[in-house]
């Protein structure tokens, strides 16, 4: 029988799992920390490099475009090639992009080593979330994942609390030599515990030593292809629901989290960096707090759901329900910007839409690499690319907009698009749910219930 065989799953001890969990996870960390421990610096690079405040958001948006288009190559690359060699070739060239960017001199040199580093750092996010893929099977997928982006958000604490205050004391550029230093540290863990986790890789090597894994039927030898066609995945109808609400919520999120510190910057506020980091203390620890529950709701609903209403989409539902708050604290963030209340007002905002945002992610990744396992680090770098394209485009406009139109109405419209990017999966998933309740009430109780083709695979 089936249960009788043992899977990819197997090969790992539970101990080894969460070893690669946690290191994989402090490279996810890395990403993020490498973004926002400059971000409180962003006033006195623009000071330091004569440059204006248009050009102190490019310094960001083409850190981030460098983001979007270097996923597409390391997802293509990762999931023909490997986890291990590609993840370890991200990391070389990053530090490389890292050292432009402390040696720069002026603001040309500055935004190329930027986008630079951008481009070899999100090979920790794509391969990152892949190898968690790998390693975790389905029932357990949520919660790991959602360790991951909780402390991916952490450094939403950890960055622009460090960050303002070595660049108030030793200046903006001591912030590369901090994430230099990490760096390096991860790399060298990474080489020492993390093995090669692609799953055809590893059922190919257990059949030439005489063991037949589960999925060795089930997989199918990877070929390399045009990162471009990575996009294709997008237009798949499993997908395509939710790439907007990952998208837009994503934006949201960030823009507001990167031009929050410029708007303490001025007045009525008049913050100095050392402050402003440490303002991000209950940001993060909303972001990790959502993360966390968010994973765990998942997975809470995929066991509970997924046999009687048979649709693997239940683990989205808990997803859809944290983006309500997303809208809802845009606003309140936007409008005590425009009208300069006290920083409690925009910090209780931006808390509700940094909880609802991450709590939403857990839930519709671990659904996307459940139904695409093989190439789930494609899924991944395609709606990356989505969410940081667009937050790169948003970023280099956002100053201009606000200063026509203010805080208030850019933050409200960005809300809308939030709320009309949620409606469609929500229709999509409560059609589901009643079609399903529909045949099952059809359904004698003592046949046997319907599962998902991913979950009999894995079923012991």
């Amino acid at each position: 029988m089936v249960s009788d065989q043992k899977t990819i799953y197997d090969t790992y001890t539970k101990f080894k799992k969460n070893l690669v969990l946690v290191i994989v996870t402090g490279l996810g960390f890395l990403a993020n920390f490498d973004d926002l421990i400059y971000v409180p610096a962003l006033p006195s690079a623009v000071k330091d490099l004569y440059t204006t405040d248009t050009l102190r958001l490019l310094t960001v948006s083409v850190y981030i475009l460098g983001n979007s288009f270097g996923g597409l190559i390391w997802g293509v690359l990762s999931d023909c090639y490997g986890r291990r060699s590609i993840m370890l070739l991200g990391l070389c060239g990053f530090l490389l992009s890292v050292g432009g960017s402390y040696f720069s001199s002026n603001i040309g040199i500055f935004l190329v080593s930027r986008a630079l580093q951008g481009a070899f750092i999100c090979v920790t996010l794509i391969i990152g979330q892949a190898t968690i893929a790998d390693i975790y099977p389905p029932n357990e997928r949520g919660r790991a994942i959602a360790f991951f982006y909780a402390f991916y958000f952490a450094a939403i604490l950890v960055g622009p609390v460090i960050g303002g205050p070595l660049s108030y004391h030793f200046g903006w550029r001591s912030t590369f030599i901090v994430v230099a230093i990490l760096a390096i540290v991860l790399f060298i863990l990474y080489v020492l515990f993390v093995p090669e986790t692609h799953q055809y890789i590893i059922v190919c090597e257990y059949h030439k030593t005489g063991t037949k894994l589960l999925e060795y039927d089930l997989l199918v030898k990877p070929k390399l292809q045009n990162p471009c066609l990575t996009l294709a995945y997008l237009k798949e109808t499993t997908i395509l629901p939710y790439v907007f609400v990952l998208a837009i919520g994503y934006m949201s999120m960030n823009v507001a989290h990167i031009f929050f510190p410029i708007q303490l910057f001025k007045a009525p506020y008049d913050y100095k960096s050392d402050l402003i980091g440490i303002l991000y203390v209950p940001i993060s620890i909303a972001a990790f707090s959502g993360s966390i529950i968010g994973g765990i709701s998942s997975d809470y609903a995929a066991v509970r759901y997924t046999e009687t209403l048979r649709i693997d989409e239940a683990r989205v539902v808990p997803a859809l329900l944290f983006s309500i708050l997303t809208p809802i604290g845009l606003i309140m963030y936007g409008w005590s910007c425009q009208y300069g209340v006290r920083v409690s007002l925009s910090i209780i905002g931006i808390i509700l839409f940094t909880f609802g945002q991450t709590g939403t992610r857990p839930g519709i990744y671990s659904f996307y690499t459940i139904k695409y396992q093989q190439y789930s680090a494609n899924i991944v770098a395609a709606n990356n690319f989505v969410q940081l394209l667009l937050t790169s485009i948003m970023l280099t406009f956002t100053a201009i907009i606000v200063e026509s139109i203010g805080n208030g109405l850019y933050f409200t419209t960005i809300a809308l698009a939030n709320i009309l990017a949620t409606i469609v999966p929500a229709i999509i998933i409560s059609r589901k749910i009643r079609l399903s309740s529909h045949i099952s009430e059809k359904i004698p109780s003592q046949s046997t219930p319907l599962i998902s083709t991913d979950a009999r695979q894995y079923d012991k």
